[in-house]
């Protein structure tokens, strides 16, 4: 079958137009390559094409439609900032709490800072006059984890998946998450999990909310955490996270560290730590 000039020039000039969206946006143009990075200059710059109500969560955030160079994808958008009641923990003494837009921004950067990639990236930008937070909308998702145990879905390698269970649940007890559910961890196509809302996190109590969540943790998390100091807490989170919640984010962290080490020496190594 002969081919015409035309139909030859084809992927040349595909290749020219992915070159100068390139160019244009600084990033190549497929937005599930990108690096962390060029996903916050996104969320940052992007213009918003519309918005519609997500319909589910007690923070009633939004759903942005984002179009930035030709590019588009979606974002989160979220404006609470408000006190709560008081938090109550096992020595029943209260203790402060907000649910706040820029804790989405500092469990973000703490994720970073921890090596664990499971969390949504996550900038500051005004919204409406209000200071917010826009998330990452997440790519690919085939589930919520309250819907693949309502379904009875079994993982493809339940220990892999077990493995990213136990080391979201050392998470959420460092940063005292309060408001985790099933409905706020995705599950990817490529079954990663996604940890979404957490604007509900960094209540500054010093003890561990839920020891019982913590039963394994990986090897690498627990280095981490063990290297927490309030310098880099401080310099990773940047304003988003106040004195007093640093300071009781590595309470947390000693008490965490501590009980791991104390089951390593009663049930032993491999029990308790994983790769």
């Amino acid at each position: 079958m002969k081919t015409t000039r035309r139909e030859c020039l084809r992927p040349l000039a595909g290749a020219l137009l992915g070159a100068a969206a390139t160019n244009a946006l600084g990033f190549q143009p497929n937005a599930a390559m990108w690096s962390d990075a060029e996903k916050e200059k996104y969320l940052k710059s992007a213009g918003i094409v519309s918005v519609e109500e997500i319909g589910h969560g007690v923070t009633k955030p939004i759903k942005a439609k984002l179009m930035l160079a030709g590019v588009e994808h979606a974002a989160k958008i979220q404006t609470v900032d408000k006190e709560l009641p008081d938090f109550f923990g096992a020595d029943n003494k209260p203790v402060p709490m907000r649910d706040s837009w820029r804790y989405n921004v500092a469990a973000y950067r703490m994720d970073r800072l921890l090596g664990l990639r499971m969390g949504t990236v996550e900038v500051a930008r005004p919204y409406k006059g209000k200071p917010a937070a826009f998330s990452w909308w997440v790519d690919d998702v085939q589930f919520e984890e309250v819907d693949r145990l309502r379904k009875e879905i079994q993982p493809p390698d339940p220990e892999v998946f077990a493995r990213q269970r136990e080391v979201s649940k050392v998470f959420d007890e460092l940063i005292i998450n309060i408001d985790r559910n099933l409905s706020n961890i995705l599950i990817t196509k490529s079954w990663k999990i996604a940890l979404i809302d957490h604007s509900r996190c960094f209540v500054p109590y010093h003890s561990i909310r839920n020891t019982e969540n913590l039963t394994r943790c990986s090897k690498g998390l627990l280095a981490a955490m063990r290297g927490l100091t309030a310098a880099s807490i401080t310099q990773a989170v940047g304003t988003y996270l106040t004195a007093v919640e640093v300071k009781a984010v590595l309470a947390r962290r000693d008490r965490i560290v501590e009980l791991f080490e104390r089951e390593v020496k009663a049930k032993g190594e491999a029990s308790v730590l994983f790769p």
